[in-house]
């Protein structure tokens, strides 16, 4: 686009504004009376969003004043901007407040719109833009919002790549939708975007490890994770290796430690160190240290892989900050950087270079030895920009860099980054290292006295924030029901939030207040104020979660329903919300005389899915399933939760009623013995679910037993339907002296006299029903070699005389006695 004047836009210049209507709005009735073809329509409207982005985003500043393209006698362009900047406010989201040119968009998306309705033959294009222009208005909000949600996705749709699309076309828009995807936190659609963005661009990549030295000093190679990755041009475009673009400077290490990059071993043969990894093909030849170089394309496919990865992992983790910067270091490295000046030259895009800066600037803050690279490369990308002060400037230059055009080319394939939020991002940093006043010095040369608040109260000094937001309130600003509710925030005080949202609707001021009532102990209350913040802004998923939460705390399950549905229709991946919808459903069903449990399993089941490690998840999944007598889950969630409280607990990870519904409903189907001949095969024949029994009640619960004696007759049981009466047998043997064992500890207890007792009993009836059948070696009935107990009417009477002789002195006359002597006179 060019840099110095706009022939297309010079015909718009009768355009003039009444302050009364929207300047959107008005571009579009004016434009019917401008002689002006649909393709330069499109031209203008591409141009506009192009110098829009251009302006807050990439830099540099255009040559230009875009103002005087438009005749606008009756505002200043102060006042004008400030139209339009709150023109651009949606769902109760403000634009940032600064936003150069804000006209530029809503000029953009005005056309962009009315072409949008006719029938033209770019068409197809005319919605990739407009979901481009969309795309752009998100990133000056703060938050999601549900109305541009909506448009973005409606327009991608719109756009899809047909058969005979070019490979390279259809790798960059699956890039757009990944990257748009990635800011709504729909992680599934994002990797299946990624791997179509991958399949079409003809990429292959890999991470691994490859051993490699990583500090000056060190004497053996230890495991390192690297990106090995191969362009495919001929799939894509032309890779041109002798190109060269003036690319921001990164910075050395310059560390007394460690290398500037690891040093690996095995220079192109990287897989000698891997026998045991499926390397592709493609990939046997990449040498990790001096490595291919990347198509633009696939360097933001890696790029965009990596931005999954870090808003789906949890925060300051140390494996996953490695994995990141391999991919981060594999695009770096793809460019031939000097190193030695303000500007580099390399043959990759400026603007996917500065993107791979910025990430690694913020995994390498987070690390004492690489904070002051990450810092340094931070605050030289801002001035880059041409945004920094000469209080701020690091590394200044006068060069102009890379062209616009230059800068421009991948911009939409990566979420979008405003020149402000990466100035806040270095302020973040500097308040992360105690450079306070370096902070707020860009604080105030953003004007943000909002952020720089924060920034107060965040280091201890309340009393100036709450002075530096008082006085910005009793000036007349565009965002004054945002500073309300920061004050709100900072000072607790909920008549700040009311404010807010009289002044200004503002949705975050609600999202407050229910946040606010719902820890006083008032669930009602707080579900009120989310429902009016959800109607504002529907796509916040933390205020859904916070009212289904509300919900299920005042026993309004439909409510609780709700909202966790919408928490996991918008992130699948919340282990949480589907827990909680699960207890929401159950409660609903019982209060509705509707069958919810089908539902509740099922959302229980992807709650043990996503968090496998959470024994409650699985315990209520277990109670949901054997109330649905389904009992195949119901035996898996069991032995789950043995498996994952066994080690910490020991017999109480066993729920002792539902191992008897499991028994109950193992035992009711015939039990087939397997023939010597192919034994373990048919044994492996068997149903799942009886596989997975026999092991739970013959080996993994007698491992566990030590105070409960019904546990063995539940495992006796079993033997017996297995057809293996000694095996039963020892099991009451073992079920009786267990009970035993808890009389002798208090012998005045009368529920331990009569359990054992009932143990007492158990026992005899063994010895009478199993004590002559065939034992473990065959035999014949009659045969006293081959039987189970030959002496089983010996044992019966011996084990209920020592019974009858512990409890004399203190049970004779007592309950169970009776019954005691019954048993012994039986046996004589």
């Amino acid at each position: 686009m060019s840099e110095l004047d706009l022939p297309e836009l010079l015909s718009l210049h009768s355009v003039s504004l009444k302050t009364t209507i929207p300047f959107g709005d008005h571009v579009t009735s004016q434009l019917s009376h401008l002689a002006l073809q649909p393709e330069q329509l499109h031209t203008i409207a591409i141009r506009s969003l192009n110098d829009f982005l251009q302006i807050n985003v990439t830099g540099p500043q255009l040559k230009y004043d875009p103002f005087k393209l438009l005749s606008l006698s009756d505002l200043s362009e102060n006042e004008f901007t400030n139209a339009c900047i709150r023109e651009l406010e949606v769902d109760s989201e403000e634009a940032y407040p600064h936003t150069q040119a804000p006209y530029l968009l809503l000029l953009s998306i005005a056309i962009l719109e009315l072409l949008r309705s006719l029938p033209v033959k770019q068409n197809k294009k005319t919605h990739q833009w407009l979901g481009r222009a969309y795309t752009a208005h998100q990133s000056l909000l703060n938050y999601p919002t549900s109305t541009l949600h909506d448009k973005i996705f409606e327009n991608l749709a719109a756009a899809v790549p047909t058969s005979d699309t070019e490979p390279g076309e259809a790798a960059e828009y699956f890039l757009e939708l990944a990257q748009a995807n990635i800011f709504f936190s729909y992680d599934f659609r994002t990797q299946k975007a990624l791997q179509d963005a991958t399949k079409a661009s003809g990429f292959k990549f890999l991470v691994t490890g490859v051993k490699a030295k990583r500090t000056k000093f060190q004497q053996r190679e230890v495991s390192n994770l690297v990106v090995l990755a191969k362009s495919f041009a001929a799939k894509t475009k032309e890779i041109d290796l002798n190109a060269k673009q003036l690319l921001p400077n990164s910075l050395l290490l310059n560390s007394e430690l460690l290398l500037e990059t690891p040093a690996f071993a095995n220079v192109g043969s990287t897989s000698a160190n891997h026998d045991e990894q499926n390397i592709p093909p493609e990939l046997l030849d990449e040498d990790p240290n001096s490595p291919s170089h990347l198509s633009d394309v696939d360097a933001c496919i890696l790029l965009l892989t990596a931005y999954r990865l870090k808003a789906n992992s949890p925060a300051q983790n140390p494996l996953v900050a490695e994995q990141l910067l391999a991919y981060v270091n594999r695009v770096i490295a793809s460019s031939k950087t000097t190193g030695d000046s303000p500007l580099s030259s390399g043959s990759v895009n400026w603007n996917i270079f500065s993107r791979a800066l910025f990430y690694r600037s913020l995994l390498e803050s987070n690390s004492a030895k690489t904070v002051e690279r990450g810092v340094l490369q931070l605050a030289s990308l801002v001035d880059e920009l041409g945004v920094s002060s000469a209080a701020t400037s690091v590394v200044h230059s006068d060069l102009d860099g890379a062209s616009a055009a230059e800068r421009l080319r991948y911009i939409y394939l990566l979420p979008l980054l405003p020149r402000w939020r990466m100035d806040m991002e270095l302020a973040t940093q500097y308040l992360s290292l105690g450079m306070i006043r370096s902070a707020q010095e860009i604080y105030e040369r953003l004007d943000l006295p909002i952020e720089n608040a924060l920034c107060m109260a965040a280091t201890g000094s309340e009393s100036e924030a709450l002075e530096l937001l008082e006085n910005y309130i009793k000036s007349d600003h565009v965002d004054n029901p945002r500073a309300l509710s920061v004050l709100g925030d900072i000072t607790g005080k909920p008549e700040y939030w009311e404010r807010a949202w009289q002044e200004g609707k503002y949705a975050g001021a609600k999202r407050s207040l229910g946040e606010y009532y719902f820890k006083l102990g008032e669930p009602l209350v707080s579900a009120a104020h989310l429902s009016d913040a959800l109607k504002k802004n529907p796509i916040n998923r933390q205020a859904w979660f916070l009212y289904g939460c509300a919900g299920l705390e005042s026993q309004q399950y439909e409510l609780a329903a709700e909202g966790f549905t919408r928490c996991v229709a918008m992130d699948k991946d919340d282990a949480k919300a589907w827990s909680n919808l699960a207890t929401a459903l159950l409660h609903l069903g019982k209060e509705t005389g509707q069958l919810k449990s089908k539902e509740a399993m099922s959302a229980l089941s992807e709650a043990c899915k996503l968090s496998p490690e959470d024994w409650r998840l699985w315990d209520n999944l277990v109670s949901v399933s054997a109330r649905l007598e389904n009992w195949t889950t119901c035996l898996r969630a069991t032995t789950k939760v043995i498996e994952l409280r066994a080690d910490k607990v020991g017999e109480d990870a066993i729920d002792l009623a539902v191992l008897r519904v499991l028994a109950q409903a193992l035992v009711s189907e015939t039990y087939v013995v397997a023939d010597e001949a192919n034994g373990q095969e048919q044994q492996q024949r068997r149903p799942f679910f009886e596989r997975q029994a026999i092991q739970l009640f013959t080996e993994t619960v007698p491992r566990l037993i030590t105070r409960t004696p019904d546990l063995w007759q539940l495992v006796a049981k079993v033997e017996l339907w297995r057809k293996r009466p000694w095996a039963a047998l020892a099991s009451y043997e073992k079920m009786f002296r267990l009970a035993m064992a808890i009389f002798e500890s208090d012998e005045t207890n009368e529920g331990k006299w009569v359990s054992v007792i009932d143990a007492c009993e158990a026992l005899v009836d063994g010895y009478t029903n199993l004590g002559d059948l065939p034992g473990r070696h065959g035999g014949e009935e009659g045969d006293e070699t081959q039987v189970v107990c030959k002496d089983w009417k010996w044992r019966a009477k011996s084990t209920v005389r020592s019974l009858i002789a512990k409890g004399k002195k203190i049970w004779e006359d007592a309950n169970g006695w009776d019954r005691l002597v019954e048993i012994r006179d039986n046996l004589k």
